[in-house]
């Protein structure tokens, strides 16, 4: 072997684990190219349920084109929940962005002929912002498709209570993905369920909520990038 090539197997080898699994590399280097969609969201929590269609296309803070019931309809709590869906919708639905909270060192657990699933402790991004500090706490899963690299389901579960923060305390969290093909083959958000409980400051919370995406409607002359 000549030396510089030799030199450059050292450094790639060096750089990857030496457990890394292919079909997980292959999953992260999944094309993102494709056209941007408008898309329904129907975004229930038991209370008040919310039907929006979103344009990612739009600038930050105006990609709920549409929403039912409309902020002006509702009082309260429903109304302030409406104006934050409003504000804080990304149309971010792609599944490829689960693959940065899934570590090189990932194990199959299970498998089929066509998907193999992966646990994991989940890793934090600079994009999960605080939620990322429970993140050590959380047992992970993700499917993937050996065919496309695509993802078909992500999961972090708690496997018992937990103190994120000395005045925090969580005794159940629970997010659970299910993916689907766009029509340029891409794997989207189909489902997105949140099971959480806990106390902060010695007040008690919960949240559970189920966000469904559909009516995928690709954006004209759009050809590249992410919502």
């Amino acid at each position: 072997m000549r030396p510089l090539l030799a030199a450059t197997c050292l450094v790639l080898a060096a750089a990857l684990p030496a457990h890394a699994d292919n079909l997980l590399q292959k999953a992260r280097s999944a094309s993102v190219e494709g056209p941007l969609y408008v898309f329904n969201v129907d975004v229930l929590d038991g209370e008040t349920n919310f039907t929006m269609t979103v344009d990612p296309s739009k600038p930050e803070g105006k990609r709920v084109t549409k929403i039912s019931p409309a902020p002006s309809a509702l009082k309260g709590d429903a109304a302030k929940k409406a104006e934050n869906l409003q504000k804080r919708t990304a149309g971010q639905i792609w599944c490829n962005q689960f693959m940065e909270n899934i570590p090189a060192s990932a194990k199959r657990t299970a498998e089929t002929e066509t998907t193999a699933t992966f646990s994991f402790t989940p890793v934090a991004t600079e994009e999960d912002g605080q939620m990322g500090m429970a993140y050590k706490y959380l047992n992970g899963t993700a499917t993937i498709d050996k065919a496309t690299g695509g993802l078909l389901r992500f999961e972090m579960t708690s496997p018992k209570a937990f103190k994120p923060a000395a005045v925090a305390k969580v005794e159940k969290f629970s997010m659970k993905v299910a993916c689907k093909p766009a029509p340029d083959g891409r794997t989207h958000i189909d489902s997105l369920l949140l099971d959480l409980k806990g106390s902060a400051m010695m007040q008690p919370f919960e949240q559970k909520e189920t966000r469904r995406v559909s009516n995928l409607q690709a954006i004209s002359g759009s050809g590249f990038g992410t919502p």
